[in-house]
């Protein structure tokens, strides 16, 4: 997996990456059918907005939905919370992307924090972003640059403690280290949209 191309998504703060992981569904005659790839940041806006792709996400990991910390919720309740999840934290990311380019005490940093509870990267540090409040799952994944300058690359429904125990979650914390070490490498040009 490479970056490809970035977005941005609010100009001069926001930004996000596409990967060359092919995009496919199949018709109903059994046909492949390419779809265009979307970035990081729209591909998971789509996804947690969709409630037929929520469903098969839920369905396909209900043991970790039926864990005693979820206290019995649904699918079709999971469903609800992330799509008001999503349109929460899409909102605010964008108002604090847009605000932070004028109000110093309103940026991403507030919203974005170190993905490893005390450790703190010098340089291009790998932080998430979450809705505040207990019990919230979207996780937005990305490289800080700078106060209110951000690459997502990824982002997942954590309904796990760790992102070490679950594949998909690994290809998020996979996607984290391809963007920073394609920021690392001078000789990249991939993401040579930020003056470094």
């Amino acid at each position: 997996m490479k970056i490809v191309s970035t977005f941005a998504v609010v100009e001069e703060s926001l930004y996000s990456v596409l990967f060359d992981t092919e995009v496919n569904s199949v018709d109903d005659n059994g046909t492949t059918i390419s779809q265009e790839q979307l970035h990081e940041f729209r591909r998971l806006f789509d996804f947690w907005n969709d409630p037929i792709r929520l469903r098969a996400f839920f369905e396909e990991h209900e043991e970790d939905l039926k864990d005693d910390y979820w206290e019995g919720i649904t699918i079709d309740e999971a469903i609800e919370k992330t799509r008001k999840e999503a349109k929460e934290l899409e909102a605010i990311l964008l108002e604090y992307a847009e605000a932070g380019k004028t109000i110093r005490l309103q940026n991403l940093s507030m919203l974005f924090k170190p993905l490893s509870d005390g450790k703190i990267e010098k340089e291009f540090e790998k932080d998430k972003a979450k809705v505040d409040g207990k019990k919230k799952w979207i996780r937005l994944y990305a490289i800080r640059i700078d106060a209110n300058l951000f690459v997502v690359c990824g982002g997942a429904i954590k309904l796990r403690k760790t992102l070490n125990d679950r594949t998909y979650l690994l290809k998020e914390l996979e996607k984290l280290e391809i963007t920073r070490d394609s920021l690392l490498d001078e000789d990249s040009d991939v993401l040579d949209f930020v003056e470094l």
